[in-house]
């Protein structure tokens, strides 16, 4: 994907105030700026990388015309597994879909099109390579970043790391920060990840390469 396909939003993800809405994960951004990532990424051809992966995960094709709230809540449920064994599970899991539907879903056409789905990918890529500008750049920028969240120093990031980070870096007084820092490294392994699939993705671990290829793949 080239440089001008990429939405140039950096911020971190907007919370709910409300005590059962989970948290979105992507900033607000006007319907103008969404239609024209949008149509930018209609540009940008096939369903693949770290976030044709996840699409694919909740889609169930490449092909498939998109995902509906019923495939994105499935995904978090039992891909994620997200917010596993917690109390008031059901309406963390549906407050997660609703507000990730209303942002996704640009046309409101009921469906997230891998078009409207890949128009978030710069957000992505800012987590995970703070800085890019180019595959080049990108590379270099996630190997930093990769450095600063393994805390244990051991070359991998795991979920406990990868979830510190994330909350660490929220703004203080963030409303479901918990949540929002769950979903956020539970998509990361899963996206990043390449030889672990079939392991648990709260189990799984990501290296140095796998992370900075990701980035690289997303900066194209």
């Amino acid at each position: 994907m080239s440089k001008d396909q990429r939405s140039t939003s950096t911020t971190a993800p907007a919370a709910s105030t409300s005590t059962t809405t989970a948290p979105a994960t992507q900033p607000a951004t006007s319907n103008t700026a969404m239609l024209a990532q949008v149509g930018a990424a209609q540009a940008g051809g096939a369903v693949d990388g770290p976030m044709g992966k996840v699409f694919v995960r909740i889609a169930g094709s490449a092909s498939a015309p998109g995902f509906d709230r019923s495939q994105l809540h499935n995904y978090l449920d039992k891909t994620l597994k997200l917010a596993d064994g917690e109390w008031f599970r059901s309406a963390k899991l549906d407050g997660v879909a609703d507000k990730l539907m209303a942002q996704l879903d640009v046309d409101k056409d009921g469906l997230v099109s891998w078009a409207e789905f890949k128009a978030f990918e710069a957000q992505t890529l800012a987590t995970v390579a703070p800085g890019a500008r180019d595959e080049a750049s990108a590379r270099t920028a996630a190997g930093g970043r990769f450095d600063k969240l393994d805390s244990s120093r051991d070359g991998s990031l795991n979920y406990d790391e990868l979830s510190a980070g994330t909350l660490a870096e929220l703004p203080k007084g963030t409303d479901h920060a918990d949540l929002i820092a769950q979903l956020a490294a539970r998509i990361a392994l899963d996206a990043v990840d390449t030889d672990q699939g079939k392991s648990p993705v709260k189990n799984r671990t990501l290296s140095k390469g796998e992370w900075t290829n990701a980035a690289g793949e997303m900066a194209r």
